[in-house]
């Protein structure tokens, strides 16, 4: 009984002086403070563990040879959605799932492990022998500034019929697109 008649006095002392609500006071503003920044940082940590299993789930399906690229993109998307549901975290969209896998894609393509490599065309050759003339006609010296710029695209969007091609590297382009 005298251990509970010291606490009581003891409380009471600091209600009097206003310690005690300067203490709860103090106590609400940390916890105001400190809560968003928990709850930040949890979900921080939520998000690296979608990106880990987003990375593992992408390298899966890049293996599968019998599914298309859409079939590779909705699996992994359904496979990191189940893994979001199975670890409670509603918060979770289909438009997050999606940029998470893509993101661990891009992810896959830098580190270096994507194995379906743009095309591009084959840099032009010079030709083998120069003319021997050292003069030439002005109709002469603007054919081969003709045929150089015609072999280099000026854009990334021109197709394989606008720029020429031997038959030899458009065979080879499309063995490379079925790898």
């Amino acid at each position: 009984m005298q251990i509970f008649k010291q606490i009581s006095d003891i409380f009471s002392w600091l209600q009097s002086t206003g310690i005690l609500a300067a203490l709860v006071a103090l106590i609400i503003v940390v916890v105001k403070q400190v809560q968003p920044y928990l709850k930040i940082h949890i979900k921080n940590k939520q998000i690296n563990q979608l990106t880990d299993f987003a990375l593992t789930t992408v390298t899966k399906f890049a293996t599968l040879a019998g599914l298309s690229k859409s079939d590779r993109k909705k699996a992994a998307d359904k496979d990191v959605a189940d893994f979001a549901a199975q670890l409670g975290l509603t918060w979770v969209t289909p438009e997050i799932v999606d940029s998470i896998v893509e993101a661990a894609y891009q992810q896959f393509k830098k580190l270096g492990y994507d194995n379906h490599q743009p095309q591009t065309s084959p840099e032009p050759t010079e030709p083998a022998e120069k003319p021997a003339t050292p003069v030439q006609t002005s109709a002469s010296s603007a054919a081969p500034v003709a045929q150089s710029s015609a072999l280099k695209p000026e854009s990334v969007g021109h197709s394989v019929s606008q720029a020429p091609q031997t038959i030899q590297s458009v065979a080879n382009s499309g063995s490379d697109q079925n790898a």
